[in-house]
């Protein structure tokens, strides 16, 4: 029997496109993998994830369980799709996962790669239909529904149109999280009939909008119990126009119901007191054995080995949003003054070939370690002196919290995550302006105090290894946001009533 204090647990239902370890493309799963993980153990909540079956996941790795073999649910155009569910757990815990198996819509190999005949709103769209009614299937009502981006946006649309007079959903609150308000779905007015809904049912957003299609971030902000972003400094800067992606408008409409959290880490692979990639183990009471994994890291690179040089790192999906035009901009001036740089990541073709041709050039100063090795990251964040992250915006990020970690300095622009994770000449360095002489000046700052004010720098690496930014104190704010989503379901509900 439960304690009483867990008599009324919340109960919420997590829709996601992927959720670190068994399925990633970048943060959303990260977030997916660890908030449900901390709420289920701190708090005793009863939470149960919805995802797609892509056919990179092992079922054998990860004990699949297939628990619904063949069942035909109707999708968002109100056809029965015939479909498998199987079932495993998030990796440490007792949280279910149910994975939907079905070729006719998820037939790419892994994230996001699906057949590009598709209608490219589709997939997503319909893991949402799926969800909400595997809820009648097993008989498992939530109080909130929780998704992640735009992707899934159509749901709490549905919610209050669709289901909005069935019993079995009355009562769901449903809550937004916006990882990246850049990404927004759309469709043509042609395709509202997809979605199961009429053209009357977006006239609002559109309107306010000015809009000739439908935006379906929008139309989740607009009808979510609750919205939030993944940093404080992002919820506010997204209210601009500068940062907006053309939702600022609607974003500051809806502000009472719209907040930033910070996302958490999850520190357990990411210590080099223990972290397998980490040739030399260190700590705060014994730093200056980080120098020893520099060594390793200058000799496995091909760099000049050098315990005094500085070593540079950028570990990073290669994107113009993570502002690497300005590290192309400032290579020669770090080598220059002495420093040396090693890019690890992969993306945009013609950032890749950039960092190519200046290792090439520069073979013994600078490395470009093209795609992602997530155990050689680990080893570059132990045998690096600082990590750059200039980017144009960031809305959390966990480079600069793990780069902390491992006492490596982060430089950084004042943005997003970014601004409320580092602190300016106590973790870290943060300039303004995205431009190359604010970067270039603070990563002169911070080439300075390395060089000339050795016991400065150590208290800014000690201070940076001290800072705890789990998931505990985020956890908490999503209890909060959930308990003002119920409520403004009700207030809404009590409303439509009168």
């Amino acid at each position: 029997m439960l304690k009483k204090k867990y008599k009324d647990r919340l109960k919420v239902l997590f829709v996601t496109s992927e959720l670190t370890p068994i399925a990633k493309a970048g943060g959303l799963g990260d977030v997916v993998g660890q908030l449900p993980k901390e709420l289920a153990r701190e708090y005793h909540m009863e939470i149960k994830v919805v995802m797609p079956k892509y056919k990179i996941i092992n079922e054998k790795d990860f004990d699949l369980k297939l628990i619904i073999d063949s069942i035909k649910l109707f999708g968002p155009d109100n056809k029965p799709y015939k479909l498998s569910v199987w079932k495993t757990f998030i990796p440490e815990t007792i949280v279910p996962i149910y994975l939907i198996d079905c070729p006719e819509i998820f037939n790419g190999e892994s994230v996001y790669d699906h057949d590009p005949k598709q209608v490219k709103f589709r997939p997503y769209t319909f893991l949402a239909k799926i969800a909400l009614e595997l809820i009648r299937v097993f008989d498992w009502r939530p109080d909130v529904v929780h998704i992640h981006d735009g992707m899934m946006g159509m749901l709490p649309k549905w919610l209050e149109t669709t289901y909005a007079s069935d019993p079995m959903y009355a009562g769901i609150a449903s809550v937004l999280t916006i990882h990246n308000l850049a990404h927004q779905p759309t469709m043509s007015l042609k395709e509202v009939k997809y979605v199961g809904l009429q053209k009357k049912n977006f006239k609002d957003v559109k309107k306010f909008l000015k809009l000739d299609y439908i935006n379906i971030m929008a139309e989740a902000i607009d009808s979510s119990d609750f919205v939030n972003t993944v940093s404080p400094t992002y919820a506010r800067e997204v209210m601009t126009k500068k940062y907006g992606s053309g939702l600022d408008k609607l974003l500051r409409k809806e502000k009472n119901k719209f907040t930033g959290i910070l996302n958490g880490m999850d520190y357990s692979g990411f210590d080099p007191r223990t972290n397998e990639d980490t040739p030399v183990k260190y700590w705060i009471d014994n730093l200056d054995k980080k120098v020893e994994n520099k060594l390793y890291l200058q000799k496995k690179l091909g760099l000049t080995q050098s315990a005094d040089t500085p070593l540079i790192c950028v570990i990073s999906r290669l994107a113009t949003q993570k502002g690497l035009e300005l590290v192309d901009e400032v290579l020669e001036e770090l080598v220059d003054m002495g420093a040396q740089f090693v890019v690890l990541g992969s993306g945009q073709k013609s950032i890749e070939k950039v960092f190519i041709k200046a290792g090439k050039e520069h073979p013994k100063e600078i490395a470009a370690e093209i795609g992602f090795d997530a155990n050689f990251a680990q080893t570059i964040y132990a045998g690096s002196d600082m990590i750059l992250m200039p980017s144009r915006f960031e809305p959390c990020g966990l480079s600069q919290i793990i780069a902390m970690r491992f006492g490596t300095i982060p430089i950084v622009r004042s943005t997003g995550g970014l601004a409320d994770t580092v602190k300016d000449n106590v973790t870290g360095f943060v300039f303004r302006h995205y431009d190359k002489h604010a970067f270039l000046w603070a990563i002169r700052r911070a080439v300075d105090i390395y060089y000339n004010q050795k016991d400065h720098w150590k208290s800014m690496q000690i201070a940076g290894m001290k800072k705890d930014f789990s998931w505990k104190k985020s956890a908490k704010k999503y209890i909060w946001l959930y308990k003002k989503a119920i409520k403004n379901h009700k207030n809404k509900l009590n409303e439509e009533a009168k």
